[in-house]
């Protein structure tokens, strides 16, 4: 059997708080921090501890070439070998148990990421959260709670010059924009009985993430324009619709083909299995469970490492190409008087399973939800505002 290091890994210098019977006898709290060193390696999902005896195996260890683990054995000693090999740090050439730290190794290999920003997703993500759950337990504080415990927050009022006499602006040039970018709000109050409308879902479909043209700009690459600005004109998101009740399209997982304004099926499911899904998904967000639609957008990280290659700002901007589809999506979905959503409070490897995502090739950014709103408010949305109105432009 041959091993290599992992390609990426990144160490922590952790301080992790213990129980200490000798500090509550001299008087303390009982409590004395324990230090450790965690390694985070993207290709594993949570982070390892480990010796520094440990890493110094791995410092002498290559990442790219392949060495007999006889050789290595000879060299660092059976037991340290062993060891590295059962936490995933060091990668066997063969072998189904490390299959899926393989393939996820060599995702990293393959696509030119910035560390940083592979660190960040890979250990950004949510397993199994069930906020539902965690608010039934009382694990979850209100914002009075909040405030009680850390003050208050920051004011929404920020100046920088506060002394500075302020230049007041003229009045805005109203028009119907104006109405729907106020009419524009999260619903959290879905009908659970309403079906989407067939004409109403392709609109959104279509206006949200559908292609509107593209552009040669030289062989083997191809820019795309949408009605969102994309980084680059990759548009490297994908749009994957959990459908639970769309006039015509049965319960299911699809992928959206945004040249072809067209469906391609992926998982058919009963109404239960997706209502399932929904819930998983929104990590226990119950108020979103009943959304008629759901639509998971996720990163093609090789699309987009390809020419931004580990760049330190190209994972900032996919985020903000979801963000800029999120906002289309709100806009259009207030023009055709339908609810919608965005979170990002989402379970990742619910998303990832259900999709079968490439590992660390693609992966989910957020979601959003379009669907009828409930006449019934059940849950707390932000409809009843106090305007805020500068004292210039007030009425005289």
């Amino acid at each position: 059997m041959r091993l290599r290091r992992c390609h990426q890994l990144m160490v922590e210098l952790d301080q992790e708080p213990r129980f200490s019977f000798a500090s509550l006898l001299e008087g303390g709290d009982g409590l004395e921090a324990q230090v450790r060193w965690l390694a985070r390696a993207p290709h594993l999902l949570a982070p390892e501890a480990v010796t520094l005896e440990q890493l110094a195996v791995l410092q002498r260890v290559s990442r790219d070439d392949w060495a007999e683990r006889g050789e290595l054995e000879a060299l660092h000693g059976a037991a340290a070998i062993g060891s590295l090999l059962a936490l995933g740090l060091l990668i066997a050439e063969e072998g189904d148990d490390q299959a899926p730290w393989r393939a996820r190794d060599q995702a990293s290999r393959d696509i030119a990421w910035w560390p940083l920003a592979l660190a960040a997703h890979a250990h950004g993500g949510w397993g199994d959260v069930d906020i539902q759950a965690r608010n039934e337990r009382g694990l979850m504080l209100s914002s009075e709670q909040i405030v009680e415990a850390f003050g208050a927050a920051p004011e929404p009022a920020y100046r920088r010059a506060p002394d500075a006499a302020t230049l007041p602006l003229a009045a805005p040039v109203r028009s119907d924009f104006d109405a729907l970018l106020a009419a524009r709000r999260t619903c959290r109050n879905f009908d659970g009985d309403a079906v989407l409308g067939q004409a109403p879902f392709a609109t959104m479909m279509r206006r949200v993430w559908g292609a509107v043209g593209t552009r040669e700009l030289a062989p083997g690459a191809v820019a795309v324009k949408k009605s969102s600005p994309a980084g680059g004109g990759l548009h490297a998101v994908e749009a994957y619709v959990l459908v639970q009740r769309v006039e015509g399209i049965a319960p299911g997982i699809y992928h959206y083909l945004a040249m072809e304004h067209a469906l391609e099926p992926l998982r058919a499911l009963t109404a239960d299995e997706a209502a399932d899904l929904a819930h998983r998904f929104v990590a226990g967000q119950n108020w979103f469970n009943n959304v008629p639609a759901m639509v998971v957008m996720t990163a093609r990280f090789d699309r987009l490492f390809w020419k931004y290659r580990r760049h330190t700002k190209a994972w900032r901007v996919v985020h903000l190409d979801v963000g800029h589809l999120s906002q289309t999506m709100y806009l259009s979905a207030t023009e055709l008087g339908l609810g919608c959503f965005v979170t990002a409070a989402i379970s990742d490897r619910a998303v990832e399973e259900a999709l079968a995502l490439p590992a660390l090739r693609e992966g989910p950014i957020a979601l959003v939800g379009f669907g009828v709103r409930s006449g019934e408010i059940t849950t707390m949305e932000l409809d009843a505002l106090v305007p805020v109105q500068p004292a210039h432009l007030a009425a005289p």
